[in-house]
């Protein structure tokens, strides 16, 4: 009889097979974590446990694993299984199958018949490749694979590559221990298991195929996030204990600094709760995994400032007051006003709404132009009173009743009384006023509140490390000289260099024609990208130095810096405006538009993503460059005060046109930074302290991290923007 009746008409696969070839998945990816560990320290490869090695539990992992994968092209042949294999696993998979036994044949049969074993070792890889290459995909793609892991394992296992064990190879003059040998070993093999399996998952065939691919770049992918993380993990573990020495803050800032993320969080978390799924529903997860994790520390800072216990720990102290230091207060503030905005504005009908918009948009307007006019003149008072910040206090507490109300009516499902703003407008009348006391008291000095509860200027956050010179009397040592020196060198490089490239962008993409000209732009640009820094720095030694003080300078090192910025934000930019389609070019004509405000209105908005992703690559190039600043900048290592750029402003009138000078000495005064300081200590040793210098590699790597974040909202702001309109 024929099989044809056994069979259903739609098969729906065999579940044990399934499961079978999806643990060997997860078992490959665990086995590639723990080798990937092993490099990092985090995985012990000499004594684990029982008395057995770590490396010998690679071995039985790699055993378990071969079989496995030998189970899965077996089953796939003997049983029926729902696999649709093809008559062959292609000629790429069996010269990458007989290349991996030639090396594995050859390298095993060295020991005992040294360079005579290359021979058989080239007969065994070709006998493998063909036997690959005429079998079916199932066998031919996981009976190599298998047998592979099986003698890698069982050799590790039996103690053959194993401690002591090292192999001196001559073609690299060097000698590698077990430890790195068989985590490169393992490493190998479970790219190969994954792939393998992953192609049994998806039944072999084209899907089977595809399913590999996948599973071997994410095998990949995650290789590169461990290195990144390691990287990260690496330089914090060294210079966290230096950084964080006698820092001191109140737990009322940290307590404002958790609102924002802790918002954030509880938006993203329940936003999708109840429609995600798969990927998506992970990061909800992790989304409410993190809001939780700060509802909790929100709580203990709560608790601490209640009772009066302050946290502290080896180097560090919370101070359990309720006292807000008005800078984190100013930028919390700031942010949570620019993510409110995007919410839907109030737009009233009723007359009695409308006069309530237009009081709230003029107190706004007032507290605004107070803020502005204490810049200039100092503090506005009256009989002692001042006025700025009694408004904003007067504002806080107005709109935080709003908000109250709004949150009532909320809980008690009833109307809105028209006498009351909406939620989204209170609370930006509410961020408005923070914002404005918070400017206030940073700009008088003049705290508002008590001692223990309320704004202060300074005194709730001191952190030597990063505020202290780095030479002083009777001082803890720090970076902030360097420090700012990075910020205000990395701030007018981008400034320079930024405009320049978009503007020369718009007119390659937008005016010029496609022409020998524009060619050789583009074979400029990508030379000019590709050129090492250190010509850079010898350009502006030998160019700029001269010109601007003759001497190392802030902004001969602002100069040299936007120099290397430039090409890459002009390519990107000027990609990012080729992808916008013409459609929105031709239906802005058609409407009448002119071509410089179709592309100021919609071609540069539209390419605003793509221009913000070459900023934020360049940015990370630059912000650690060392060898150009070694040349152009020129300052002290152990600079005793920072670059005063803002306060060295001189604005004058003149006779010769434009009839007004505008002159900053502090740009022209050599100063220090970061990477320029972080290559003094360890390289030249010029402080002798390594700790100091880990301490500073931190401090860079959060600077740096910090202008991604900046660069990376941006992006998302101005994408988000343009889907939205």
């Amino acid at each position: 009889m024929s099989d044809a009746y056994r069979r259903q008409l739609v098969d729906t696969g065999s579940t044990g097979y399934d499961r079978i070839a999806a643990g060997t998945v997860g078992a490959a990816f665990v086995l590639f974590a723990g080798a990937v560990g092993t490099f990092f320290g985090w995985v012990p490869t000499d004594e684990a446990g029982f008395g057995v090695t770590g490396l010998t539990y690679f071995g039985i992992a790699l055993l378990g694993l071969g079989a496995l994968v030998v189970a899965l092209g077996l089953g796939s042949r003997r049983f029926d299984v729902a696999t649709t294999p093809n008559e062959s696993p292609g000629l790429l998979v069996s010269v990458v199958l007989a290349t991996l036994w030639l090396a594995t044949a050859g390298a095993v049969a060295s020991w005992a018949l040294g360079t005579i074993a290359w021979p058989l070792a080239a007969v065994v890889g070709g006998a493998v490749g063909y036997a690959t290459l005429a079998s079916p995909e199932d066998l031919g793609s996981t009976l190599p694979v298998g047998a592979f892991l099986l003698l890698v394992g069982g050799l590790v296992t039996a103690g053959v590559l194993g401690p002591g064990w090292a192999w001196e190879s001559a073609a690299f003059a060097a000698t590698f221990p077990a430890d790195v040998v068989v985590p490169v070993l393992t490493l190998l093999g479970s790219l190969f298991a994954g792939w393998t399996a992953g192609k049994a998952y998806g039944g072999f065939g084209a899907r089977g195929r595809q399913h590999g691919a996948f599973l071997l770049v994410s095998l990949v992918v995650f290789l590169v996030m461990g290195v990144l993380a390691f990287l990260l993990a690496y330089v914090a573990e060294r210079g966290i204990g230096t950084a964080v020495e006698n820092l001191s803050v109140s737990a009322g800032t940290l307590l404002v600094a958790l609102v924002l993320p802790l918002v954030v969080a509880v938006r993203r978390g329940r936003r999708g709760l109840g429609s995600a799924s798969g990927v998506t529903l992970v990061a909800v997860y992790l989304w409410l995994a993190l809001a939780g994790t700060l509802a909790l520390a929100s709580l203990a800072l709560g608790y601490t400032i209640v009772t009066g216990n302050a946290l502290t720990t080896a180097t560090a102290t919370i101070q359990s007051t309720a006292t807000v230091g008005a800078l984190p207060a100013a930028l919390v503030s700031g942010l949570a006003l620019l993510a409110v905005r995007q919410a839907t504005p109030w737009r009233p009908s009723d007359p009695r709404p409308r006069t309530l918009k237009r009081a709230g948009v003029g107190l706004a307007i007032v507290l605004v132009a107070g803020v502005l006019v204490e810049l200039v003149v100092g503090s506005l008072a009256v009989a002692g009173i001042p006025l700025v910040g009694t408004g904003a206090i007067a504002v806080c507490v107005l709109s935080g009743v709003a908000i109250a109300a709004n949150l009532s009516t909320r809980f008690q499902d009833s109307p809105l009384p028209a006498s009351i703003p909406p939620l989204a407008a209170s609370t930006q009348l509410f961020l408005l006023g923070v914002l404005a006391a918070s400017l206030h008291v940073l700009v008088t000095g003049t705290s508002i509140g008590t001692e223990t509860v309320g704004l202060v200027a300074s005194g709730t956050l001191d952190w030597p490390f990063v505020m202290n010179p780095t030479q002083g009397l009777g001082i803890q040592r720090g970076v902030m000289p360097a420090l700012i020196g990075t910020v205000w060198i990395v701030v007018g490089a981008v400034a320079f260099a930024v405009p320049i490239a978009v503007g020369a962008a718009v007119f390659l993409t937008e005016y010029a024609e496609d022409s020998l000209f524009t060619k050789g732009v583009d074979v400029a640009t990508n030379g000019l990208w590709s050129t090492p820094s250190i010509v850079f720095g010898l350009f502006g030694l030998a160019f700029i130095v001269p010109r601007f003080g003759n001497s190392g300078s802030i902004f001969a090192s602002q100069l040299v810096l936007g120099f290397m910025l430039l090409p890459l934000v002009l390519v990107t930019s000027r990609e990012a405006m080729q992808s916008v389609p013409d459609e929105y070019r031709d239906a802005s004509a058609a409407l009448g538009v002119s071509k410089w405000d179709t592309i100021r209105e919609v071609v540069v908005p539209a390419s605003m993503p793509g221009i913000i992703t070459g900023v934020i690559l360049g940015v990370g190039r630059i912000a650690g460059e060392t060898a150009p600043l070694l040349l152009v900048l020129n300052g002290p290592v152990s600079p005793t005060d920072a670059p005063a750029i803002l306060s060295s402003f001189e604005v004058g009138l003149t006779a010769q046109p434009p009839f007004v000078s505008v002159t900053n000495p502090a740009l022209l005064e050599s100063a220090s930074a970061l990477p320029y300081q972080l290559y003094a200590i360890i390289t030249a040793g010029v402080l002798d302290d390594l700790a100091f210098g880990w301490a500073t590699a931190f401090v860079l790597l959060g600077v740096v991290l910090s202008f991604f974040a900046v660069a990376v909202a941006s992006r998302r702001y101005f994408r988000r923007k343009l889907h939205h309109d």
